[in-house]
């Protein structure tokens, strides 16, 4: 029986990948830094660590509460959910939001199977959804099933309860979950908040320069690509302008604000700007604050 030869990586991945593993310094291992089973060294206490790790023999010695650490589990679970609804076809600048959102989940992604931990994905407002394993054959094939030509963004709307469902069930294995998406969806948030009481989770916010800026074109009609709604507006107006721009950089800040509530860690790229250093950055001070008892 003849084999079939497994997916290869995509050769736009690969520039990508040199760029954050340089950035990092090759340091995967705490990147994706969670508590685990085995306890660590002991440090002073504080808001928001686990009270059960009270160490009370060195907490009575020193006259101050401290607590023990506990050392990462040595093989994570780590779940990329990625949106395919409508809105992530949108994009006027070097790619569409979609893609941006590929890219970068290629990104996390190689950083997760190359210290050696187990990937899965979902794809939100689609049907793809691969179960975790680890190695660079499998990353290949969650990648192909997130490439445009598989899973481009169709008319759906993403439903964030049907995509994090089965993450919330018990019988899942506690671990990391990525979820990347425009978060245009206002259940979002409220999903994922439910979602941190069993894993550490990360929003990759993706967005495009013209959701924030009209520019001065005349007299357009604009269309809500997921629910068809038309409007007309005159863009030669100043005061038009400078009204969409203020509301749309107060419903970004309002999504971020109300993702961060959640307890979620958040980092926003944007499809206008090269997003391989700001990526990087946030998982570096991501490390950092984690390694020093930063909760999420």
């Amino acid at each position: 029986m003849r084999r079939t030869a497994p997916p290869r990586l995509p050769k736009s991945l690969i520039p990508v990948t040199r760029r954050i593993s340089g950035l990092l310094h090759g340091d995967y291992s705490g990147l994706l830094h969670r508590a685990g089973s085995e306890l660590g060294d002991i440090r002073r206490y504080t808001d928001g660590d686990d009270v059960r790790l009270i160490d009370w023999p060195a907490t009575a010695r020193t006259n101050e509460t401290q607590v023990h650490d506990t050392i990462a589990d040595h093989e994570l679970e780590v779940w990329l959910v990625v949106d395919a609804s409508a809105s992530m076809s949108f994009g006027t600048a070097r790619s569409t939001k979609y893609r941006l959102a590929v890219d970068a989940a290629g990104a996390i992604g190689l950083l997760i199977v190359q210290s050696g931990n187990r990937l899965g994905c979902v794809v939100a407002a689609g049907t793809g959804r691969i179960m975790p394993k680890s190695g660079i054959d499998h990353l290949a094939a969650v990648l192909a099933t997130l490439e445009p030509s598989t899973a481009e963004p169709g008319s759906a709307t993403a439903d964030p309860a049907a995509a994090l469902a089965m993450l919330m069930s018990p019988r899942t294995r506690r671990g990391l979950v990525v979820v990347v998406s425009d978060f245009l969806d206002s259940a979002w948030p409220s999903e994922m908040s439910r979602l941190t009481r069993r894993h550490d989770v990360i929003a990759v916010v993706v967005s495009d320069p013209r959701e924030f800026a009209l520019p001065d074109v005349g007299v357009i009609d604009l269309e809500d690509i997921e629910t068809h709604q038309m409007a007309t507006v005159d863009t030669s107006r100043a005061d038009v302008r400078a009204r969409f721009a203020e509301a749309a950089a107060r419903r970004f800040e309002a999504r971020l604000t109300s993702l961060r509530a959640a307890r979620v860690d958040v980092v926003d790229l944007r499809t206008d700007t090269d997003w391989v250093p700001v990526l990087a950055g946030f998982l570096r001070s991501r490390k950092r604050r984690l390694a020093a008892g930063g909760r999420t």
